[in-house]
């Protein structure tokens, strides 16, 4: 067995979805490399000689070259993990000799285990203490946007605390105890700005306060955060962008996620 930490390439276009992943591989030894572009992988894999690498087929979309191809000749010794997003492209891995080809989303616990058989002894289990999840409080008068909020946020580990009434809010904080608040903007009555107001006024800077609205203007945005908002996410927004505000904001990322999202951000 090898002393040397495992190097893991993970290029991806949706990396916030796979966070949890990178954060496990690291806990247990691996050096993981992130790129979320085709330049970005090829130059670290260069660099790096990853022995494993985790591939989104969605980066060889106007990609000069097919990264897979490119990779399984570069780096013949490395297993490869190919994920796609459509059925279509499920016949491109035939005969490239990949460890996997998944259709997403796969699991983590899927992908960990295809990992761990890549690098056979190499990803030793170390205890760790149980936590309690974050909680999210959302708040928004409109219930589709709630439910979509909630199904992202708990897929990914987060308890979600939703509310349509902003009026109901400040007297129901101390029984939620949010680690981070998400609040529209528009809504009757109490708007979000005088809501995030009256949370930053009576709990002092107890948990951040992400404002996410469709109202996306400069002046919409210094509004925000004269109202006491820590970041304004628009509104509507992929799933991978909320989760990199809302694992931010939350303090789930470990010292290399930080980094990666800080330069995003």
């Amino acid at each position: 067995m090898s002393g040397k930490a495992p190097v893991i390439l993970q290029a991806d276009l949706r990396l916030a979805e796979t966070r949890s992943l990178r954060t496990e591989l690291r806990r247990r030894g691996a050096e993981v490399v992130m790129a979320d572009n085709a330049e970005q992988a090829v130059k670290r894999a260069m660099i790096l000689s990853p022995e494993v690498i985790l591939l989104d087929d969605d980066l060889n979309s106007g990609s000069a070259c097919d990264l897979t191809e490119y990779f399984r000749g570069a780096h013949p010794d490395a297993e490869m993990i190919l994920l796609s997003s459509r059925p279509e492209q499920m016949n491109r891995g035939i005969g490239m000799g990949l460890l996997f080809h998944g259709l997403r989303p796969v699991t983590t616990r899927t992908l960990m285990d295809l990992i761990s058989e890549a690098l056979p002894g190499r990803l030793p289990e170390s205890p760790v203490p149980a936590e309690i999840a974050p909680m999210v409080l959302c708040v928004d008068d409109d219930r589709p946007t709630l439910n979509s909020i909630s199904r992202i946020l708990g897929r990914h580990g987060y308890r979600v605390s939703t509310f349509e009434n902003p009026e109901k809010v400040m007297t129901a904080i101390p029984d939620i105890a949010p680690d981070l608040a998400l609040v529209d903007v528009a809504m009757p009555g109490l708007d979000g700005r005088e809501l995030a107001a009256k949370i930053r006024g009576q709990y002092r800077g107890l948990f951040p306060i992400v404002m996410h609205s469709a109202k996306s203007t400069d002046a919409d945005r210094i509004s925000g955060f004269r109202h006491g908002a820590d970041y304004y996410l628009p509104k509507p927004c992929e799933p991978h962008q909320l989760l990199d505000v809302v694992d931010y904001y939350a303090d789930r990322l470990d010292p290399e996620e930080r980094r990666y999202i800080e330069s995003r951000l």
